[in-house]
């Protein structure tokens, strides 16, 4: 596969070269030397993977709770108590917000504070993992990205509660 992409990236830099020394336009270029640059490109795609034409067809396969489903609504399962004022910047209409303790089989994305999550507590329904706080040291990170899953946080989010903690103890000390 490196010797495929290899070959692809200097087909890559000699079709910028050659269009950079003649001065014609890219569409030109591409369509009157479309099999020289097709060549190597499907030989760099051959290496990466193997897909089966018939991958998407036959019976789908229906993850988390049917009956729970709301079609239109993205679902986002909480797993601490988060502010309601916070929960209430999603819009009703577009967001089903599920707070801790409420099931959520269909969760498009995870809200936590402090909880220490586990694999088996994410859906496969999952696209996206939120920790209202610095660091993500309760997230297995490793594994979420293994399954594709983004894991972010919000570093500075409590800094005016910092900022106020400070000031009271410089005027009590």
């Amino acid at each position: 596969p490196y010797t495929a992409v290899n070959n692809f990236y200097q087909a890559i830099l000699n079709t910028h070269k050659m269009l950079a020394s003649t001065g014609r336009a890219t569409t030109t270029f591409v369509k009157s030397h479309h099999r020289a640059l097709r060549q190597p490109f499907q030989v760099a795609l051959r290496g990466m993977a193997d897909v089966e034409v018939e991958h998407g067809r036959g019976q789908w396969k229906a993850y988390g709770d049917i009956s729970n489903y709301n079609p239109g609504k993205w679902q986002i399962k909480c797993f601490n108590k988060i502010s309601p004022l916070g929960l209430a910047r999603f819009k009703t209409d577009e967001y089903d917000i599920r707070p801790d303790g409420q099931p959520a089989a269909n969760a498009h994305a995870i809200l936590l504070r402090s909880h220490k999550l586990k694999e088996e507590e994410v859906p496969k329904t999952v696209r996206a993992i939120a920790r209202c706080g610095a660091g993500t040291n309760n997230i297995p990170v490793a594994r979420m990205t293994e399954l594709g899953i983004p894991v972010f946080n919000t570093p500075g989010a409590n800094a005016n509660a910092v900022k106020e903690l400070v000031i009271c103890g410089m005027l009590l000390g």
